[in-house]
């Protein structure tokens, strides 16, 4: 799905649960390539031309969310629960963490840990995981992005989330024999997301 029909979808789901038409719900989808910038991008965060964008079919996309640019790309799960969380927003954060850090263990990445400070999932070897969300009403869009076997010249494309030295990788990097898929990936963590969260879970 396109990033800009997705993010429209996530807003209009977040005014139907504020006004209890709607129940907590999470998309779970692969964008084509994009890069989308947050509340703090900055333009030189881009580092392709408008040229090499365009030939990449890279589309460049603003977004409510916090932090900087971020790449969105096949081959990447992107998990988006439209959730209440009053307050609790560093505990939803935690929690979007923790599930990914949960099934990235399952298929064999080590030592993986959570940072606030460029919010997202690290690997010894470089960032596998983004998050960030947009919260209004005490409900939440956008979420996490999760780098499963992403062409890895399109992490040439930007600056992500503001750290020029930051390095990328994929699942696929570390479990090259695996045969996992996008779409058993995307259940395996709605699973442990709604376990961890307290929902019962309804495919849809």
């Amino acid at each position: 799905m396109s990033f800009a029909e997705c993010l429209r979808e996530q807003l209009e789901t977040r005014e139907a649960i504020v006004s209890g038409d709607a129940p907590a719900t999470l998309l779970l989808v692969e964008h084509p390539p994009t890069l989308t910038l947050g509340r703090r991008a900055a333009p030189s965060d881009v580092l392709w031309s408008r040229d090499e964008l365009a030939a990449r079919g890279l589309e460049v996309c603003e977004t409510p969310r916090g932090g900087e640019a971020t790449l969105h790309a096949p081959g990447q799960l992107v998990c988006y629960p439209i959730v209440s969380v009053g307050r609790q927003i560093r505990a939803h954060i935690v929690r979007l963490a923790e599930v990914t850090m949960e099934v990235l263990s399952a298929h064999g990445v080590p030592q993986a840990e959570f940072r606030m400070s460029t919010p997202g999932v690290f690997t010894p070897r470089g960032k596998i995981a983004s998050i960030g969300i947009h919260v209004s009403r005490g409900v939440t869009v956008q979420g996490i992005s999760i780098n499963v076997d992403v062409d890895e010249t399109l992490f040439r494309s930007l600056i992500s989330c503001g750290s020029p030295d930051m390095s990328l990788v994929s699942l696929r990097d570390f479990a090259p024999e695996d045969t996992f898929s996008l779409e058993s990936l995307s259940h395996e963590w709605a699973e442990r997301y709604a376990e961890a969260a307290g929902y019962d879970l309804r495919l849809s």
